[in-house]
């Protein structure tokens, strides 16, 4: 093969720009001895990685059917990440279920076999909590008004809940709540206009009508929240008794999750105060621990921290046990976490409609043992 077109497929393979005919003259080179070492060459030119592993475990070859079979669409760019194993990067790249990219920083044991399942998530669904206490199933099938309270009704337009305020105007003091199962999304338009995407196990508690001389919601979980500009009712996020963001117009997410060490409050655009202390910049993420002690993160990718509302999950050195909470929230399955677990780190893009068992054959190849057992994800060194 020209090494010009050896160029042209390594440089589309590190940033994710493969097409149909591309992916399948990719295959082609894994399947080739030669011309898979002169792959891994280039890659290894490409991504500056010397010790890249040449070697290709004819284990990953059934991955490399099944992803034949399947006629993925492209996706978008994202930026380049170390290779530390060639072997695993490629076979998770084959993956049918859209894991394109993920490596590990460290060499694991022999797979185990995990048994297969494919859970069913990442449809738009919630709860309504009403101010009388009632509740309504949101979910994306139904449109039209789905409640009414006094002042304004609840309208549901394709998988957003939205608020149609009244001439008599809604009740001052009435609060609904919305709230996501695990393995569920869903959109909402504040009745100021603010829009808020919720992820997974996410909650929003908020006003009907928005009175007074601000604009108070509290959030557990994990939600982006794109503010109303309002200069003379500043819109306030309390994330329970570890701090509150202040904002007047601009875009930013939350992630509040009580299972996890640290609240993180990333910036998109515009300007907030996190805790009546620390103005963000965009760009900036803050962090507060139990302790209510506050860190600054500067000149990170904030496109980072919403990539699960755009349905993929970056990873940047992120541990096993993190790993696994976000298993466990969008996948709505319990792990249980058996001994000491290998210090070991994760880097990549996973797109969020990968299956369970598809996820689960991904950890297989860096040796993560894990199974499913009596409806438990099983962990296990």
């Amino acid at each position: 093969m020209e090494n010009t077109r050896l160029h042209h497929l390594a440089q589309d393979f590190l940033d994710n720009k493969l097409d149909a005919s591309g992916r399948q003259e990719f295959y082609a080179l894994l399947e080739d001895a030669a011309q898979r070492e002169a792959l891994a060459e280039k890659l290894m030119e490409l991504t500056g990685q010397p010790d890249m592993d040449l070697e290709f475990d004819p284990a990953l070859l059934p991955l490399l059917e099944k992803a034949k079979a399947v006629d993925r669409p492209p996706v978008a760019p994202v930026r380049r990440m170390r290779y530390w194993g060639w072997a695993a990067a490629v076979g998770l790249l084959l993956l049918a279920g859209g894991i394109y990219r993920l490596t590990e920083r460290h060499d694991g044991n022999a797979p185990a076999n995990a048994q297969q399942n494919v859970t069913m998530h990442g449809r738009q669904e919630a709860v309504l909590t009403l101010a009388d206490g009632s509740t309504v199933l949101l979910d994306s099938t139904h449109n039209g008004v789905v409640a009414s309270q006094p002042g304004t009704n609840v309208v549901l337009d394709n998988g957003q809940v939205t608020y149609a305020p009244e001439e008599t105007g809604a009740a001052s003091g009435a609060y609904n709540t919305i709230a996501t199962p695990r393995g569920r999304q869903f959109r909402i338009v504040l009745p100021d206009g603010t829009k808020v995407w919720l992820n997974a196990a996410s909650s929003l508690r908020y006003p009907i009508a928005f009175t007074g001389d601000t604009r108070a919601v509290q959030i557990t979980g994990e939600a982006y929240f794109e503010v109303t500009a309002d200069a003379s009712k500043p819109f306030l996020v309390n994330f329970g008794k570890k701090g509150i963001v202040e904002v007047l117009g601009t875009t930013f997410n939350i992630n509040a999750y009580p299972d996890e060490p640290l609240i993180k409050t990333t910036l998109l655009s515009g300007s907030i105060r996190v805790n009546r202390q620390q103005v963000l910049q965009p760009g900036e993420q803050a962090s507060v621990n139990d302790n209510g002690d506050l860190t600054v993160e500067r000149d990170i990718d904030a496109e980072d921290a919403i990539a699960w509302k755009n349905g993929m999950f970056i990873m940047r050195s992120t541990d096993l046990p993190a790993l696994f909470r976000q298993i466990s929230r969008w996948y709505d399955i319990e792990v249980e976490l058996r001994g000491q677990l290998p210090d070991r780190s994760f880097g990549g893009t996973v797109g969020r409609s990968v299956s369970l068992a598809d996820m689960i054959e991904a950890l297989k190849i860096y040796g993560v043992n894990c199974k499913l057992e009596n409806g438990k994800l099983v962990v296990q060194p």
